[in-house]
């Protein structure tokens, strides 16, 4: 945009994003940045392997299942398709394999889900949550499940508002979904599984006091007391810049 027009970059941003796309002189080398990668560590984080590419991305990565497979639940980028779906590895996160996609919701535009994520449940079946974005009941949590390890999915269902999710298996058998609420009031909720990804209970607040709609991806944790730690990103009021806010709490009832 020209300068002075509406929505144009302040100076001072559009400088620093020009610095950073030259670093690269030429289109070709700019596109072979493109996608998604991984690096790998094996001692515990000391030092990390060269970077290497994935299938697919989502902001929260793979889990890693009973049978010892990792299994990464996001979308291809910069390819000629953008399947949403998983990936799986069985040596560890060396390499890594396309397994299948997620299923089209009747009604829904092919391609238009984001930034899923997944857990098993104490039944074997694997739960993912993923991000609405079809004009109708845009930004929605929806739900599908495999029942045979990731190779075919259940059609997608409505769990709640908000996004993304991220899910937990907790010690005692629960699934935990964490989601931004981009809606007043402002914050972090969660809702509870008891039944294996059956049925959710009614919304538990986190955090109900962000400035704005910009804020969520929470990633939650069990300590070792059984209590919670949920930790997502927030742009404070009048700050320029994002903070992370993190919460201890538990689950009651």
């Amino acid at each position: 945009k020209k300068p002075g027009e509406k929505g144009r970059w302040p100076e001072e941003k559009l400088q620093a994003w020009q610095a950073a796309h030259n670093r690269l002189p030429t289109d070709a080398e700019r596109q072979a940045q493109q996608g998604a990668w991984m690096l790998r560590s094996t001692d515990g984080g000391v030092t990390w392997s060269p970077r290497y590419p994935t299938p697919v991305f989502a902001p929260h990565g793979p889990i890693q299942l009973v049978d010892g497979r990792l299994l990464y639940a996001g979308k291809e980028l910069f390819q000629k398709t953008t399947r949403m779906g998983v990936a799986e590895s069985k040596d560890d996160g060396l390499t890594w394999q396309w397994l299948a996609a997620f299923p089209t919701r009747p009604g829904d535009k092919e391609g238009y889900y984001a930034e899923p994520h997944l857990a098993q449940a104490g039944d074997g079946r694997i739960v993912v949550h993923l991000r609405n974005e079809n004009t109708a009941n845009f930004r929605e949590t929806l739900q599908c499940e495999s029942r045979d390890g990731g190779k075919t999915w259940s059609e997608l269902r409505p769990i709640t508002w908000g996004m993304p999710a991220h899910l937990l298996k907790l010690r005692n058998g629960g699934l935990l979904t964490t989601y931004g609420h981009r809606r007043k009031p402002f914050g972090v909720q969660a809702r509870l599984s008891r039944d294996h990804g059956e049925t959710w209970s009614e919304p538990m607040v986190v955090c109900d006091d962000a400035a704005n709609t910009d804020h969520g991806y929470p990633s939650t944790v069990e300590l070792a007391d059984g209590t919670l730690l949920t930790v997502w990103y927030e742009v404070p009021k009048d700050k320029p810049h994002a903070v992370l806010r993190q919460a201890r709490w538990k689950v009651t009832g």
